[in-house]
């Protein structure tokens, strides 16, 4: 078996008859944390949603775990460990955080113990509903809701998008965390001090297409900004 946890090859996806990403092609290694980064618009949701079956593909492959899973349902891909966060965290608003942690719990290191041992801010939300959450809220316990099905690897839509600094801080310290645990991540995110602070590396997406990529601390700093409109 190869370091390669994911494998995403030539990827089209389309939105109904039109086209949204063109050729993507990324890959990340076990334990590792890459970010896809780019403005508003330009794919990145996409890119994410259609690796996990979400989106239709026009062409291209994605493997997980050395596997094919590119015409796999979605849920089929779920329970194979790959599991997606969106950006509204996924949390049902008529239940408590409690009892959206009890849907989500696969046997497993992660444990609601874990989770609220390890973030304490999570457990002090823990008898709230998902409707009382600010956005900030819903994004840590979305997060933490994906960790507790036990999943090899996490695709994390926009954690940081309108958030306060302070909120930032605290998922970019869960993001350590779990990175420290060996978690592979994929972010897709263009918050660059948020990016900087949590990748190994970064792949840039403009229009569509993957522009540039490579080491996180060795990317130029300009070929970041550039597409990034900062």
């Amino acid at each position: 078996m190869s370091d390669t946890i994911l494998s995403v090859k030539n990827l089209c996806a389309n939105y109904g008859k039109s086209q949204i990403t063109f050729g993507v092609s990324l890959e990340v290694e076990r334990g590792e944390v890459v970010a896809l980064i780019g403005r508003n618009g330009v794919g990145k949701t996409t890119t994410l949603r259609s690796i996990v079956g979400l989106v239709e593909k026009r062409a291209g492959r994605v493997e997980f775990r050395d596997r094919d899973v590119t015409a796999m349902k979605p849920y089929t891909i779920a329970r194979m460990g790959l599991l997606y966060v969106p950006d509204a965290g996924g949390v049902f608003p008529n239940l408590t955080v409690e009892e959206n942690f009890r849907l989500s719990v696969k046997e497993g290191h992660f444990t609601p113990e874990y989770v609220y041992g390890t973030f304490p801010q999570v457990k002090e939300l823990r008898r709230r509903r998902g409707e009382q959450l600010s956005g900030g809220e819903r994004r840590l316990v979305g997060i933490s809701r994906g960790l507790l099905a036990n999943p090899e690897m996490l695709l994390i839509d926009e954690p940081s998008e309108g958030l306060a600094p302070s909120i930032v801080k605290e998922i970019a310290q869960i993001i350590t965390r779990l990175k420290e645990e060996k978690l592979s991540m994929l972010i897709a995110d263009q918050n660059l001090p948020f990016v900087l602070a949590v990748a190994d590396r970064i792949f840039i997406m403009d229009n569509g297409h993957i522009k540039a990529s490579g080491a996180a601390k060795e990317l130029p700093r300009e070929v970041i900004e550039k597409h990034l409109a900062v």
